[in-house]
């Protein structure tokens, strides 16, 4: 009997072996730099505390849905469209700036 092909075989695993510890080591790497990194802007952003309200729009028959994000003193206008079956976007303000406009004093 020949020793030859059991000793292929058992370099051939010893082959696969360092194959699968390098891939594991590359693996590992990527998970620690991905870990690492810096967080994204998007996950910094404060959560939110939204209160809704209902109003008539000022002029027409239509109403409206009011919503406030209280911690970020932001707020949007939205209707529904019964045509389109969705909900339309009317406005936008930044409640922040404009508490920021009424306490500026005006020069006369």
């Amino acid at each position: 009997m020949s020793t030859e092909p059991a000793n292929t075989s058992a370099r051939s695993r010893f082959g696969s072996m360092h194959l699968l510890v390098a891939a594991n080591v590359v693996a590992l790497g990527f998970l620690a730099v991905v870990e690492l990194s810096a967080a994204a802007r998007a996950q910094q952003r404060p959560r939110g505390t939204y209160t809704a309200a209902s109003g008539r729009i000022e002029g027409t028959e239509t109403h409206a849905l009011y919503i406030v994000d209280e911690s970020t003193q932001e707020m949007i206008a939205v209707q529904w469209d019964p045509r389109a079956k969705q909900v339309k976007g009317l406005g936008y303000r930044s409640m922040g700036a404009d508490m920021g406009d009424i306490v500026r004093p005006r020069s006369n």
